[in-house]
């Protein structure tokens, strides 16, 4: 299992300097990668860094042999132009010398509520991440592109439904990997904080009963990619996803065949600290039900100075 820093990209870390100087943190303590929240506008008052532009100066601060993987976790593509990421990601993989990870979900609508002429529902957005994702990969061959809506009516972005495009250049060398979040999701959090204990298979906590039904649909968009990065719902970062959910998660990406060699599997949680909703030595029961990468999250309102001790103490013993 490798081990990453997860960080927001608001509140204390909100700049590119604070971003910039954790991820020269992470690379001198040793962690395998940097991944960093993708939000535009959080709340008021709320500093908020541009993460394609976080990426551009982490990559270019970090080197290959230090930091192995760098990205954003997760870019909601289908509040995005698919032919804008292509340009950025494209270019953050030169940038980077083949470092960077797309990571891609619904995304959540508070942060758009500024907006007009987004996708407004789950249902709209997640058709439009499809297509963006189709889009995406059609961009990166370095080709030409011309493609239509599959039903004619689902818009890649906004209201497009149709692409006519000549190849973008450079392309991307390797493809960038793209890891699918998809979401365990809980009916009420306190429900589950109550249910606490331990539990077989390790982790400290069993999971609670839902009462709400579970989507499926971004698990199976997950198997079509190269990687799945499970959490919980509501986000409770003091209540990450148990070993236990990190299994069903696998069973609704891959419900008939194990995962594929090379595929990678993406838990995040906080370890680290006397108030670790996590114990480091429960981490071998995320690596043993098939994970891949622990992202060592960052508490969300830390200061500078608390987040850069966390990240120079290092990663757990391998």
């Amino acid at each position: 299992m490798k081990y990453g820093i997860y960080v927001p990209n608001c509140w204390n870390y909100g700049s590119l300097a604070a971003l910039t100087r954790l991820a020269r943190a992470a690379e001198h303590a040793g962690w395998d990668g940097f991944f960093i929240w993708d939000h535009l506008f959080v709340a008021d008052d709320i500093p908020v860094v541009d993460p394609q532009i976080a990426l551009a100066s982490i990559a270019a601060a970090t080197a290959p042999d230090g930091l192995r993987h760098i990205g954003a976790l997760v870019t909601p593509l289908a509040r995005r132009r698919p032919w804008k990421v292509a340009r950025e990601t494209a270019a953050l993989q030169e940038l980077s010398q083949g470092r960077l990870v797309v990571g891609v979900g619904l995304g959540r609508p508070p942060e758009y509520d500024f907006a007009t002429g987004e996708p407004a529902t789950s249902a709209a957005r997640a058709a439009a991440l499809d297509d963006g994702l189709e889009l995406l990969k059609l961009f990166w061959e370095g080709k030409p592109v011309r493609w239509s809506a599959p039903d004619g009516d689902r818009p890649a972005s906004g209201r497009t439904t149709e692409v006519d495009a000549p190849a973008f250049l450079p392309a991307p060398v390797p493809r960038p990997p793209v890891w699918v979040a998809g979401a365990i999701q809980y009916d009420d959090p306190d429900a589950e904080r109550a249910a606490t204990g331990p539990s077989a298979g390790g982790g400290g906590r069993r999971s609670a009963e839902r009462t709400v039904r579970q989507p499926r649909r971004p698990f199976r968009r997950a198997a079509a990619h190269d990687g799945l990065f499970p959490v919980r719902m509501p986000w409770d970062n003091a209540h990450p996803l148990s070993p236990q959910d990190l299994s069903r998660a696998i069973r609704l990406t891959f419900p008939t065949q194990p995962p594929p060699r090379d595929y990678d599997i993406v838990v995040t949680g906080r370890s680290a600290g006397p108030d670790a909703p996590v114990p480091p030595a429960d981490l071998d029961a995320y690596e043993e039900r098939g994970a891949t990468w622990w992202l060592e999250a960052m508490p969300d309102l830390a200061t500078l100075e608390e987040a850069q001790a966390a990240i120079a103490a290092g990663p757990p013993p391998r």
